[in-house]
């Protein structure tokens, strides 16, 4: 068997775990099945002689996990631009390069602007690639770029909202949460909890910095569309919440406590937040896992949570809330309920 048809079978083998990570719930999974199938394309393209590919699809891996693991996506874009300068440098010693680096490029152009504009540039990186691809007959992955173009113009031609709701939708930790993030954050709020919620952005930046680790947001690709926001509270502040008759979210810094001591411990779920168009049975599962997994992990760390409480202003909250083993202690209004879980 010849080098070039070792290549169209590994090209192939990366295809299979291309498509395999897209069926996976776990997050820890899709990366996984990612990075063997980057490092398939990459054995594809050295076996080929195509330097640039390979070295596009070893940092087009780095930069997805960038994507996942943090908020940053504006940031690592840019940071792309250099890393693709010096890949031209180092791999064909032609303007063939542009090719893959331009394709690439739009690709991060287009998952930072819109979802219609991400289908519109994957048209045309994809198309890019296979002129790229057919120049060192990689007839596999030729076949594999075309499968996503017909897949993108598919999108856009039968209405694209429909494919890009449900199993894109992961979520991260939001330890880290740049100054536009918070914006994002608080437009969310201002869509979809009205003239419920009170706060300010300048509450949200006071709070945050006051304790870090309270956020889970919700992604889909490198958009940022919903997000948990879990605060750690004094006891007196808790009991206020539980006797109040409507909603209560008058919170100051010196009212959240961090998890640094040894002792009882008082959570309460201040938001949870999502786009309309993304509240679904696959949401409301990964949303539901990722607040048990910030629980159990303070748990498993040794710190004592007692209760938790949540205003649920929505059936969308309410229905996460059931899910996660909340009673209802009662009505605030027609539309409003408190909740509460004891853990010990």
């Amino acid at each position: 068997m010849n080098i070039e048809i070792i290549a169209q079978v590994v090209g192939a083998i990366a295809w299979v775990f291309f498509l395999l990570s897209y069926y996976s719930k776990n997050l820890n999974k899709i990366i996984f099945m990612q990075i063997i199938s980057s490092v398939l394309y990459c054995i594809n393209y050295g076996l080929l002689g195509a330097w640039g590919g390979l070295f596009i699809s070893a940092f087009e891996l780095l930069k997805e996990i960038g994507y996942y693991k943090t908020d940053k996506d504006k940031y690592i874009f840019y940071f792309t631009i250099p890393i693709y300068i010096l890949i031209a440098f180092i791999s064909e010693k032609s303007l063939l390069i542009l090719i893959p680096i331009i394709a690439s490029l739009l690709d991060g152009y287009g998952a930072l602007k819109s979802k219609k504009l991400m289908v519109i540039t994957g048209v045309i990186s994809n198309t890019l690639w296979i002129i790229y691809d057919l120049y060192y007959l990689d007839y596999i992955v030729v076949l594999t770029d075309l499968m996503l173009v017909i897949s993108n113009l598919s999108i856009l031609i039968y209405g694209y909202t429909k494919f890009l709701n449900k199993n894109n939708v992961y979520t991260v930790s939001g330890k880290y949460i740049s100054k536009a993030t918070m914006k994002i954050l608080y437009d969310l709020d201002r869509s979809y909890y009205d003239n419920v919620y009170l706060w300010n952005i300048d509450i949200m930046n006071s709070l945050y910095k006051t304790e870090k680790n309270s956020y889970i947001l919700i992604k889909d690709k490198n958009e940022i569309i919903g997000y948990v926001n879990i605060l750690n509270i004094n006891l007196d502040v808790y009991n206020k919440m539980m006797e109040s008759d409507k909603i209560y979210d008058s919170f100051k810094s010196e009212d959240i406590v961090s998890f640094n001591l040894k002792k009882d411990y008082y959570l309460s779920i201040n938001s949870i937040v999502l786009k309309n168009e993304y509240q679904n049975k696959d949401s409301i599962e990964k949303i539901t896992k990722a607040i048990n997994k910030f629980i159990k992990y303070r748990i498993n760390k040794g710190f004592k949570i007692i209760k938790i409480n949540c205003f649920a202003v929505n059936s969308f909250e309410s229905e996460i809330l059931e899910k996660l083993g909340f009673i209802k202690v009662k009505n605030i209004t027609n539309e409003c309920f408190l909740y509460e879980k004891k853990i010990f």
